[in-house]
């Protein structure tokens, strides 16, 4: 259900807005008031996140593999969805983000379940604490960086940050809605290679690059609830259309109807001294 939400007049207008809007707190400060389960951060309709949140759960089985007792930092991490995913998979998790009121349902999510999770309040365009650079095997984002950055140079820059939490050989995961084109794009426009190449200049070698959520499939299902008999086949059609082109090598030829990309880095080891 979408709970309460957002009237259909004001969710076109927050969507016409999108710089000065994605990128405020207060907008995700109002969501977290204004919406219940997935649709906090989310879409409105959590019949159509809870096929979001599985897709995106298996990315992370894909790519990451097991994660217990590992170090990760949740960069983005709202009202905790993917935060406590981690947590109960034996992870040792510290999610960031700038909104107050989803780290507030984020921290009060974590102690209903009992699990053991940091949450810090911090504006990724900012550097990170001193004390946590180099410290996380695993740094993700889940569409994070698309909505905080303007331009290419800010993505450089604050790569750079998510880059520095993690340590010499670890991993960083980018689940973002990335974008050239206005109309699909959030607030960066760029492209998946534009994306990688900033990601190489900070020292982040790519490792596997996939696409997921069909764009038609969005359109039709995101903006209400609609019955899992229409949902869940409208939906799974769509990611089968996705995979299959990638399994005939046609990957890069469909890519612009992902309306998310999955790219795993490995950062670069350090040479030792001399």
């Amino acid at each position: 259900m979408t709970g309460r939400g957002l009237g259909l007049l004001e969710l076109l207008r927050d969507r016409q807005r999108k710089q000065g809007l994605y990128d405020s707190p207060a907008y995700w400060d109002k969501k977290a008031r204004a919406y219940e389960g997935l649709a906090r951060s989310n879409w409105p309709s959590n019949a159509y996140n809870e096929h979001v949140h599985a897709r995106q759960v298996a990315l992370l089985e894909e790519l990451l593999g097991p994660v217990a007792e590992l170090r990760v930092a949740d960069v983005g991490a709202g009202t905790g969805r993917m935060s406590l995913l981690l947590a109960r998979r034996g992870a040792r998790v510290h999610g960031f983000d700038f909104s107050p009121l989803a780290l507030e349902v984020a921290r009060r999510d974590a102690a209903a379940a009992g699990l053991d999770v940091t949450f810090s309040e911090h504006d990724v365009s900012r550097a990170p604490d001193p004390a946590l650079v180099g410290t996380f095997d695993v740094a993700l984002t889940v569409g994070c960086l698309a909505l905080a950055c303007r331009d290419l140079d800010a993505l450089e820059r604050t790569l750079g940050h998510v880059t520095s939490l993690v340590r010499s050989g670890g991993r960083v995961l980018l689940i973002e809605p990335v974008h050239a084109g206005r109309l699909l794009a959030r607030i960066l426009r760029a492209s998946v290679d534009d994306w990688c190449d900033r990601a190489r200049r900070q020292g982040l070698e790519l490792v596997a690059r996939r696409g997921v959520m069909f764009v038609p499939a969005r359109y039709l299902l995101a903006f209400r609830d609609l019955p899992p008999l229409l949902t869940t086949p409208v939906f799974h059609a769509g990611e089968q259309v996705l995979d299959r082109a990638r399994a005939a090598g046609l990957g890069r030829a469909v890519e612009p109807l992902a309306d998310y990309k999955a790219l795993l880095f490995c950062r670069e080891t350090r040479a030792a001294p001399p």
